[in-house]
């Protein structure tokens, strides 16, 4: 028994040894991991479990897995999660272009449907996950930026222990779509992405181009963004900035911390 280890991790251990599928397995495991203190005391636990947690990652991997991967395109990468008839489908087609199957019918969808967000010119990754809630399938929202729980307002307890039954540790928002317009639920998702909109300058054409980056990057990081030789050969940054009713021009270096809406153009050697 582990030395000192916390109440939520043997309810870990506790799905582990319930667990039925290797995805499963993992996730406790990987959950076991994180939540066992690192001391002298707990070097073979930690050895054991890291061991075991090989082991079934090998197995899983020799048997071609069940795991479900969508590549991430755009900014970010959001999960639509909710029961059947919460209107996941619904959201996800009027937040993007796909165009899911939509009935009265439960479990209508049986497989993850993928979709991109417009926000101002920056797309975003929108998957709606089924509501059999497969574990190949939620393996996908444990590697994503954000999750959207879609209810309309009666499950929101019961969506909260299915994140913590499976260990979903990212971060997460509640979405109602009987109560939200398309545009707040657009501008609550981009908030809580956490990400700033940026532009980019062509020095030939003066035209400006959308980006996203994380708040409170910098100058620097604007630039690896754009390309690697723009940070070799870089000499200095120049940024347009609206301030009330003017437009304020700022030379800065790479340190530089960039606001919402700056406007970056960048000079080299």
């Amino acid at each position: 028994m582990p030395v000192n280890a916390p109440v939520e991790y043997f309810k870990a251990e506790d799905r582990f040894r319930s667990a039925k599928s290797r995805e499963e397995k993992i996730a406790a495991l990987e959950e076991m991991i994180r939540l066992l203190p690192r001391h002298h005391g707990s070097e073979n636990a930690h050895a054991q479990l890291r061991s075991k947690l090989a082991k079934l990652k090998k197995e899983t991997k020799k048997k071609g897995g069940t795991k479900t991967s969508i590549a991430k395109e755009g900014e970010a990468q959001v999960c639509l999660i909710g029961y059947t008839k919460s209107g996941k489908s619904w959201l996800l087609s009027k937040l993007t272009h796909a165009k899911p199957k939509i009935s009265e019918t439960p479990f209508t969808t049986t497989k993850p449907e993928v979709g991109m967000m417009d926000y101002e010119g920056v797309k975003i990754q929108i998957v709606e996950i089924p509501s059999t809630f497969e574990p190949e399938h939620l393996s996908i929202a444990r590697s994503c930026d954000l999750i959207v729980l879609v209810s309309k307002g009666e499950d929101i307890k019961k969506l909260e222990e299915l994140m913590d039954r499976n260990f979903l540790r990212t971060k997460y928002i509640f979405i109602n779509p009987r109560l939200e317009r398309i545009e707040q639920v657009k501008e609550k998702i981009w908030k809580s992405l956490e990400l700033m909109l940026v532009y980019t300058k062509k020095r030939e054409t003066g035209k400006i181009f959308p980006m996203a980056l994380k708040k409170n990057s910098t100058v620097r990081d604007f630039a690896a963004r754009i390309h690697k030789d723009f940070l070799k050969n870089f000499r200095f940054a120049r940024i347009l900035r609206k301030q009330s009713d003017r437009t304020r021009e700022i030379k800065a270096g790479l340190r530089y911390r960039l606001h919402e809406r700056d406007i970056v153009e960048l000079f080299t050697k």
